[in-house]
């Protein structure tokens, strides 16, 4: 059936598998290049450095830098910390629905912290201006989060678009790789003053996410609706789909690349209200 479930799913595998197939090879080499900035505790790349890449190629180098960022520096968090991420269209999304590094950044993650959330910041400008196979796609983004156990909250306020990734759970670290001057910037100990501005943050989701509901299912379908995607039809969709798997119509080449997250996340909506749901993404 083609819908915007199936045109999104193929859409972003495509436009993600052609962009990294194409500079496997200078990504390969770029990461040789740059590995002296892992031992740093800040680091900033501007994009100059690297101008042969093309730009899903540098945002997929970005991410990675910074997932490794923050995984080395996980012991200094503490509490239930906030994860904040600046993914505001299905196109940015769908990253974490096929990028391997991202699936596993998930599953690692969550298994150090019993307890974490992920924020976002989505304007309703930006909602309005996406068309409906993107916005199932950041959907599906969130069910692939809320199946780890992540619990997602959502401010639509503009002027938050413009805090950079962090995470904060009593320390703050700064990881940014999207809508940022360079590839990526990081400091595993934020500076006093963005550590103010990431605890006022932290406060206004804990207490005034759009999406706030006491189980995945409500905050997924409280997400839809502010989305515009029907809620029955996408849950109904994803159970047809998870019969099948989506790996029938989504086919990545790239070594980069793979289906676990897109099947984790439709498996998820699919069997939300039973245990089966929530095991799929701690196997």
């Amino acid at each position: 059936m083609i819908d915007d479930l199936t045109i999104g799913i193929i859409w972003a595998t495509a436009n993600a598998d052609t962009a990294l197939l194409a500079d496997d090879a200078a990504l390969a080499k770029s990461q040789t290049v740059l590995s002296h900035h892992e031992k740093r505790s800040r680091s900033e790349i501007a994009h100059t450095e690297l101008p042969m890449l093309n730009p899903v190629a540098s945002q997929w180098l970005g991410s990675r830098f910074c997932a490794r960022h923050i995984t080395r520096h996980l012991g200094r968090l503490s509490g239930q910390p906030l994860f904040w991420t600046r993914e505001q269209r299905g196109e940015e999304a769908s990253a974490w629905l096929l990028w391997s590094h991202k699936f596993e950044y998930l599953r690692r993650t969550s298994r150090w912290f019993s307890d974490m959330r992920r924020g976002f910041c989505i304007p309703a400008e930006e909602v309005a201006a996406s068309p409906g196979y993107e916005r199932v796609m950041l959907l599906l983004a969130v069910a692939l989060m809320e199946a780890f156990g992540i619990t997602v909250e959502l401010s639509p306020e503009p002027e938050h678009g413009a805090v950079e990734g962090f995470v904060f759970g009593n320390e703050a670290i700064v990881a940014n790789w999207l809508g940022g001057s360079g590839l990526w910037y990081v400091d595993a100990s934020a500076p006093p003053p963005r550590r103010s501005t990431y605890r006022d943050l932290d406060d206004h989701l804990a207490s005034d996410s759009l999406i706030a509901q006491p189980t995945s299912e409500r905050r997924l379908a409280a997400f839809a609706s502010y989305l515009d995607v029907p809620w029955r039809w996408f849950r109904r969709r994803c159970e047809e789909l998870a019969i099948a798997g989506v790996d029938d119509i989504a086919h990545p080449r790239s070594r980069l690349l793979s289906t676990r997250g897109l099947n984790t996340a439709v498996r998820y909506v699919a069997h939300i209200d039973d245990l089966r749901g929530a095991e799929l993404a701690r196997r």
